[in-house]
């Protein structure tokens, strides 16, 4: 072989190699967006956390803006739709020890919740709102009962 073959083909090696971490990484093992996650931690106000480095946030973006605090001090946005939804509709399940499941958007710190539990002494509890007089579960804090027009009432029951 010449020389100029052997640069050739040492060039060609080196390019395969380089180029070997994106081949092996191949559609198989990109991951997954539908596989869901734990995450432990406490929901709270985007604008107490920002607030901290004294910056605040737009007025109309308060009511809508809310952030997991991890356990493990990782912050998550958290998107405000049917997963995460009974956090923007209450307050009373803020700043208190939650499992989240969801999801965190590629690339991002943004978490799609699809199911939310408390932690109480250390239990996880399903968390839900009760209408007495209809017998009605909601996933959600509605002002009054969309049947009777009763009060709803937050009911957390311990998982077994």
């Amino acid at each position: 072989m010449s020389i100029s073959a052997h640069r050739r083909w040492g060039l060609l090696l080196a390019v395969a190699v380089c180029l070997s971490p994106l081949l092996a990484w191949g559609e198989d093992k990109k991951p997954d967006p539908s596989k869901t996650e734990d995450f432990k931690g406490k929901v709270v106000p985007l604008a107490d956390l920002i607030a901290k480095t004294g910056t605040r946030l737009d007025p109309d973006a308060v009511p809508v803006s809310f952030a997991l605090v991890a356990d493990d001090g990782k912050v998550y946005t958290l998107i405000k739709d049917g997963g995460a939804r009974l956090f923007f509709n209450d307050p009373a399940l803020l700043d208190r020890p939650m499992r989240l499941t969801g999801r965190v958007l590629p690339g991002s710190q943004v978490l799609q919740v699809t199911a939310a539990r408390s932690i109480i002494k250390g239990q996880l509890h399903e968390i839900y709102y009760w209408c007495d007089i209809c017998s009605i579960k909601r996933g959600e804090k509605m002002s009054s009962c969309e049947c009777c027009g009763g009060p709803m009432e937050l009911k957390e029951v311990p998982i077994r």
